[in-house]
């Protein structure tokens, strides 16, 4: 089986290509610029190193928050521009969870943080036999309101554990972060959480596939409190 995967979720970007449960190739660029202007060249890349088209693809596998608006929004539209064009199936991965499965093996509770901008991170709790599903709803918080509630002895990953590192070393001297690479999301990462949904077949139809926000947009406020 072969899957695409994208995460465009935060300011990194990364594609990888997985033939089965092996890695072929990965990209991970994180220079900051717009996802729009260099998604699908790593595609295409990717693909033209690994002597492979679109349509070898059995499924594409994309991040579907939360994360960046705009970045959620190219990720999503290309990857079901590219589904819908060669008719494949997709699957929607949370970016916590991609954040959180490189930990799994750690077998200690691992908190998947992602920074949400307005003094505020997007954060999940993981744990359990492969560290793939968060144990409660992820949520959005400041903080000084999410250290109040971390596990004992928890690895802290991704944007936010890193934007806010003085916080937890200030108050919560029993967790730690991760390793410093572990902090961009992979796409290798959101392949591996998707296979199973390919095999089983149980992967999202390209109009059901939304992204997950879990706040609203500045937009969205603004006009709801004019």
């Amino acid at each position: 089986m072969n899957i695409l995967a994208v995460d465009t979720a935060t300011g990194s970007c990364s594609v990888a290509l997985l033939k089965g449960r092996r890695l072929i190739a990965e990209e991970v660029y994180t220079a900051g610029k717009t996802h729009s202007r260099h998604l699908m060249a790593i595609i295409d890349q990717i693909l033209g190193r690994c002597e492979s088209s679109p349509v070898d693809l059995d499924g594409i596998a994309v991040t579907r928050g939360p994360g960046t608006f705009t970045g959620l929004r190219i990720g999503l539209s290309t990857v079901k521009g590219l589904a819908a064009a060669i008719a494949k199936p997709v699957a929607g991965v949370s970016s916590l969870a991609a954040l959180a499965w490189p930990l799994a093996w750690t077998r200690k509770p691992v908190i998947a943080m992602i920074d949400a901008r307005r003094g505020e991170i997007y954060h999940a709790r993981f744990g359990g036999s492969d560290g793939s599903e968060p144990e409660g709803k992820a949520r959005v918080s400041g903080p000084e309101e999410a250290v109040e509630k971390l596990p004992e002895g928890a690895i802290l990953v991704g944007s936010g554990a890193v934007l806010y590192r003085e916080v937890w070393e200030t108050r919560r001297p029993d967790v730690c972060l991760a390793p410093e690479t572990d902090h961009v999301i992979r796409a290798a990462s959101v392949g591996m959480l998707a296979m199973d949904r390919f095999e089983k077949r149980t992967a999202d139809s390209v109009d059901s596939l939304v992204p997950e926000y879990i706040r609203k947009s500045d937009a969205q406020i603004h006009r709801a409190s004019c």
